[in-house]
């Protein structure tokens, strides 16, 4: 019985591949007859298919087959697993508009950058950590989480907001999103765009931190995760203290920029600019250690920050006064922030850090074009596609060093001012300086008087510009050569020296508390 069996089977196979044969015959007889020749080299294989398939294609008008040849209009239908090709404008990789265009031309590599200036190194870059995801927890994001407030009914003027012009339309998207998601202060939300790249995305978070220094509880970290094999799902951002208590916060920060933009209500707005540019170098003091110190509002509420804070409060004050300020990235030594400012339709290059970096501040950053300021600046990153700066008109105005004392205060005009030197009726008892100078003289006394060991002793002054100069030399580092270096090695078996600086203000009179550790 199975051999009966395994016969009939054969047999039904056998009429089956029969009556295929008749049916390829009469419906193809040309495909029958090359089936049924036997081919004798390659060449023949080749050309009935079966050796390169992709090579040729079969005609229904001609049954001869014919070599393919490459279509020279795509075809109407496309697979819809083809992601659409991207808009000609931009570029895929970036999420930048290849439209965009400046003439800046960076200086050269070298820079001279003094040691003093080198030390003011508090910049720090947007930093964006790329999580990848695994598929369970890809997809509960993807069907869980809100894509929150998206923005899409904002718009952005590229006269004040040129870093959001500078991306493409999927980039436009996130950063709307982003911006409205930190408003709401809703710190985790879907992306509104999948299909972007992690470069595109890090370019979108940079133009938002760029455009709008009134974002200060916004930190420049921020993480995405990504779906494995590409799509980005989820955005997270970071949010400062200030968070905790926006309201307050912000009402601080708006009295604050206020008082700052009082300065330069009146006037050009060339007058304008020297007012507020004179106001922040009076207001704030440089330090690395300030909180916050990438934010605008570390300098207008509490008055110490790093370029950072500078460059974001000069260029908030500024746009509020009606005046397009940008805020720019780029390396001067180290990395570093400056501004960008236009005036009468010329456009210049603001360092109000550096105008600030001496005891008395003065001009020299001030309204520089960018051939003058290639000596020790250049723009990085998308601040590279910021306007040309080559403006002459409002520059080297101001070659004089600034007196604090006697800066113009409206309508261009300069009005006396009571100077911070002139102490109060009733002074605190203590020791009072006037000078840097004075100072460093002062603490070499107390201290090699003192000698070994750890201890603290206060010094006071009513010069606001004096107690900014003290602070700052211990950030800058000036305060080594000034006097530490000499009492170290004046000071027989010293193995360790160190001055903690802390410093408070009371009704004008500033109070520096020097906290030693000499060993």
């Amino acid at each position: 019985m199975k051999i009966l069996r395994n016969f009939l089977i054969v047999l039904l196979a056998a009429i089956v591949l029969l009556c295929g044969l008749i049916g390829l015959s009469v419906l193809k007889p040309d495909l029958f007859e090359a089936f049924m020749k036997k081919p004798s080299d390659t060449s023949e294989l080749a050309a009935m298919g079966g050796a390169a398939p992709s090579a040729t294609v079969i005609d229904e008008e001609d049954p001869e087959p014919v070599a393919a040849e490459p279509a020279e209009e795509p075809s109407d239908t496309v697979s819809s697993d083809i992601p659409d090709e991207p808009p000609e404008d931009s570029d895929p990789e970036t999420g930048l508009k290849k439209s965009i265009s400046s003439s800046y031309v960076p200086g050269g590599t070298e820079q001279t950058v003094s040691d003093a200036l080198k030390t003011l190194t508090g910049y720090k870059e947007p930093e964006g950590t790329r999580n990848i995801l695994d598929k369970e927890k890809a997809d509960k994001i993807e069907s869980t989480l809100s894509t929150g407030p998206t923005g899409d009914d904002l718009s952005f003027d590229q006269e004040f907001y040129p870093y959001y012009h500078m991306l493409d339309e999927k980039g436009q998207h996130l950063y709307r999103q982003i911006y409205a998601n930190a408003n709401e202060l809703n710190d985790d939300f879907k992306a509104v765009e999948k299909d972007i790249s992690w470069t595109s995305l890090m370019n979108v978070f940079e133009a938002v931190f760029n455009d709008h220094p009134e974002l200060f509880w916004l930190n420049t970290e921020y993480s995405a995760g990504f779906r494995e094999g590409g799509d980005c799902l989820e955005l997270i951002l970071s949010f400062n203290r200030t968070s905790k208590n926006l309201s307050k916060a912000a009402k601080d920060f708006d009295s604050g920029a206020d008082k700052l933009a009082a300065s330069g209500a009146e006037g050009s707005d060339y007058d304008k600019e020297k007012n507020i540019h004179n106001a922040i170098c009076d207001a704030f003091s440089y330090s690395l250690k300030a909180e916050m110190n990438q934010s605008a509002y570390s300098g207008i509420v509490n008055s110490s920050t790093v370029c950072a804070g500078y460059a974001r409060a000069f260029q908030y004050i500024m746009t509020n006064l009606g005046i397009p300020c940008y805020y720019c990235r780029g390396v001067a030594g180290e990395p570093h922030a400056w501004n960008i400012i236009k005036l009468d339709g010329d456009y210049y290059n603001v360092d109000v850090t550096w105008d600030d970096s001496s005891e008395t501040w003065q001009y020299e950053y001030f309204n520089m074009s960018d051939e003058d300021i290639s000596k020790d600046h250049r723009r990085t990153s998308l601040s590279v596609y910021l306007p040309a700066c080559k403006g002459g008109k409002y520059g080297h105005l101001e070659e004089e060093p600034a007196d604090e004392s006697d800066y113009e205060t409206g309508a261009g005009e300069a009005e006396e001012e009571e100077t911070s030197k002139e102490k109060p009726a009733e002074l605190p008892d203590g020791t009072y300086v006037d000078s840097l100078e004075q100072y460093y003289d002062l603490c070499r006394q107390k201290i090699e008087s003192s000698g070994k060991g750890s201890y603290s002793f206060d010094l006071y002054t009513t010069d606001k510009s004096v107690y900014n100069s003290c602070m700052r030399s211990y950030a800058d580092g000036s305060a080594k050569s000034g006097y530490m270096n000499e009492i170290f090695k004046n000071t027989p078996g010293a193995k360790g020296f160190s001055v903690d600086f802390t410093g408070s203000e009371s009704d004008g009179v500033y109070r520096m508390t020097q906290k030693v550790r000499l060993y």
